[in-house]
């Protein structure tokens, strides 16, 4: 019996970063979980490792779950989706917002993934640091990417000033976060999909547990919509929501337990 230990990621928080006050969206893990998703295994989509899994009302009501982690093909997507809609918004409403800067991490940073990636988070804290020092009332927003084998670790950003190159990178360099190599002013318009061109398909998947994949300045109202931990309509959410569990045994809907957040295949399908 195969089992895929499933995170299910649903809430979406707010922090402010003890450093400069700046603004992140932190996910809320439910159960504390990491996808199980070797090289060999295809990416996790709860539409089908979870399809045993339901929300029901008193009254009868149904609603699929979903599990809101950006490890999931179909959450994944629809986060990703809704990120891309928060910049475009703020970039309508912010046409200043148009400078965007490529920074590639150093070569020396950690191979491991978790290693690699409190690397980034540290020295990408001390470089906001400095920014705050230098540049005051800069604002900005940020997406880390972590890389691969072929490809270094980097972090976009879009800034609402000219910030010369050369000192940028002199002080990202000095932190020992990496250089920047890429910087250009871009149409206001189109700022966004400069952002969005770098999440494609799994590019924010399978971070660490608590990852931070993104965020802004305090005075940047990023706050991506809440692409639904379910399919549950928004208009009956004054009734009260129980998730359920198809249980074989019964041939009836239960009530979930933690168990129940596993891909069963002894399990079966539920009925239609």
């Amino acid at each position: 019996m195969e089992q895929l230990a499933i995170a299910s990621v649903g809430v979406v928080g707010v922090s402010a970063d003890p450093v400069d006050g700046e603004v992140e969206l932190d996910e809320q893990s439910r159960l504390g979980r990491d996808w199980d998703c070797g090289p060999d295994r295809e990416r996790p989509d709860c539409r089908k490792d979870l399809a045993h899994l339901k929300y029901q009302t008193e009254s009868g009501e149904q609603a699929s779950y979903r599990c809101g982690s950006w490890d999931c093909e179909c959450c994944g997507h629809r986060l990703r989706m809704g990120l891309i809609e928060e910049i475009e918004r703020i970039t309508e409403e912010r046409p200043e917002m148009r400078r965007f800067l490529t920074l590639t991490v150093d070569r020396r940073a950690p191979a491991s993934k978790e290693e690699k990636h409190e690397y980034i988070t540290d020295r990408w804290n001390a470089l906001r640091t400095e920014l705050r020092d230098r540049y005051p009332n800069l604002s900005y927003l940020w997406v880390r990417h972590e890389g691969d084998e072929r490809d270094r670790p980097h972090l976009h950003l879009l800034v609402d000033r000219f910030l010369p190159q050369r000192e940028l990178s002199q002080l990202a360099e000095r932190v020992g976060l990496g250089r920047v190599v890429d910087i250009r002013r871009v149409d206001a318009r189109n700022a966004a999909h400069y952002i969005s061109a770098y999440l494609g398909r799994g590019s924010l998947s399978f971070l660490p547990s608590g990852s931070r994949r993104y965020g802004s300045s305090a005075d940047v109202d990023l706050d991506p919509r809440d692409p639904g931990g379910d399919d549950r309509d928004g208009s009956a959410l004054e009734e009260d929501w129980s998730l359920m569990a198809w249980d074989p045994i019964v041939e009836d809907w239960v009530s979930a337990a933690s168990g129940d957040f596993r891909r069963d295949e002894d399990r079966g399908p539920p009925p239609d």
